[in-house]
């Protein structure tokens, strides 16, 4: 039996592909690699019908050649992987080497005589849609663009070893952020509107009241080092898929809005009514967002 494969390092993720190749599956088994038992234990129970537990090594990076020695015995019919920068790059060693082709960030993917995908072009502003016949066919794909399949009986789990690795862990040294911008409910959005660095803290008093985390735009990161690179939300940074965006003093230039276009709510507060995102937002308040914020915090009774 043909096999379809997805291949994680974070668990949610995982369980989303496992949908994903549900979804294109013409009765393919579907095989799901993980580099945790409990990414192994939850895909056990959510859809998949054989897992692969890689043990031993540290860094998901040394099992690429370990799949793709796998991939040449198996021939599977499609390898699907989420869309970090890890597996964007592991994918496209993966596919280099089976010399086949790599669609990245799909938000959408359907199969009938090929494999038909559609991802955003030329910086959000189209939709590109693409047939790929090759095999096996690859893919990332782009993040809650579906939910996990239900709990069920729990499918085998096997190890696997052979994991090669490339690199030495010298050091470990704890993360500067906690931030989760990705999978926040809620993201409180600061722009070149703030005057000041220290009024960072009125967005954080925001998000924090709301439940949610605080991002920025590209200039606030790199250009007044306010807050850290991966913080900053776009085209070129995080893209987020929040229930509430709320865009304090963001503009709303077309390389912001790709980053937060599949928002469910979006709120803007800015003091240029002619601003382009008010175009993109669902509700805006145009004024002074030193007046606008307190009141809105005063409200709230943060």
């Amino acid at each position: 039996m043909s096999e379809i494969w997805v291949v994680s390092e974070q668990t949610g993720t995982g369980l989303e592909l496992i949908a994903h190749a549900k979804g294109i599956s013409k009765g393919e088994k579907i095989v799901a690699f993980s580099f945790t038992l409990e990414g192994a234990q939850a895909a056990s129970n959510h859809g998949a019908e054989l897992v692969y537990q890689m043990s031993e090594a540290s860094r998901p990076e040394a099992w690429v050649n370990k799949i793709i020695e796998m991939a040449k015995a198996t021939k599977p019919a499609a390898i699907l992987f989420g869309n970090s920068r890890r597996a964007k790059e592991m994918a496209a060693r993966i596919a280099a080497t089976l010399d086949t082709g790599l669609v990245t960030e799909c938000i959408k993917m359907v199969r009938d005589d090929a494999f038909v995908t559609e991802r955003y072009s030329y910086g959000g502003l189209c939709v590109s849609t693409e047939e790929t016949k090759s095999v096996p066919f690859m893919a990332t794909m782009s993040a809650k663009l579906v939910e996990a399949l239900p709990e069920g009986a729990a499918a085998p789990i096997e190890t696997i070893t052979g994991a090669e690795e490339v690199c030495k862990v010298i050091e470990l040294r704890s993360h500067k952020t906690t931030s989760n911008l990705s999978a926040a409910n809620v993201v409180v959005c600061v722009g070149r509107g703030l005057a000041q660095e220290k009024d960072l803290e009125l967005a954080h008093r925001l998000a924090k009241k709301l439940g949610g985390e605080v991002g920025c735009t590209r200039p606030v990161a790199e250009d007044l080092n306010w807050m850290l690179e991966e913080n900053y939300i776009g085209i070129s940074g995080k893209m987020v898929k929040p229930t509430v965006y709320i865009g304090i003093g963001v503009s709303g230039q077309i390389q912001h809005v790709s980053g937060i276009r599949d928002a469910k709510i979006i709120i803007a507060l800015d003091k240029n009514e002619n601003a382009p995102i008010f175009e993109a937002a669902d509700y805006g308040l145009v004024g002074d967002l030193y007046e606008i914020l307190p009141a809105l915090l005063t409200a709230l009774g943060a």
